[in-house]
């Protein structure tokens, strides 16, 4: 298992960029048949932009279902869990990715 601490990623990068390393970790779990342990600790904000270019672009290339495997969160609150959960529903239905 890898271990991320999210909010180190977020620092000092744009969304788009910090989007980028965080989907290349995740795409690299997933080749590597690995999990992602992703620490929310001080993670203030989940942009859409940020989302898009991690989580969008592993859907878009391994489906949902590869996606949520690959993941599991430590420090995460309710509200950080319904935006990620809003967001994979949404782009899995707008893109009919299952």
């Amino acid at each position: 298992m890898k271990q991320v601490v999210l909010n180190n990623i977020l620092t000092a990068k744009s969304y788009p960029e910090a989007g980028t390393e965080f989907g290349m970790i995740l795409q690299n779990a997933i080749e590597d048949k690995d999990t992602v342990q992703i620490d929310m600790l001080g993670v203030e904000a989940i942009p859409t932009m940020f989302m898009t270019t991690s989580l969008g672009y592993i859907m878009s290339k391994y489906g949902v279902d590869s996606l949520k495997k690959t993941m599991i969160f430590k420090n995460i609150t309710k509200v950080q869990i319904e935006r990620i959960g809003k967001y994979i529903n949404d782009y899995a239905e707008v893109y009919n990715i299952k």
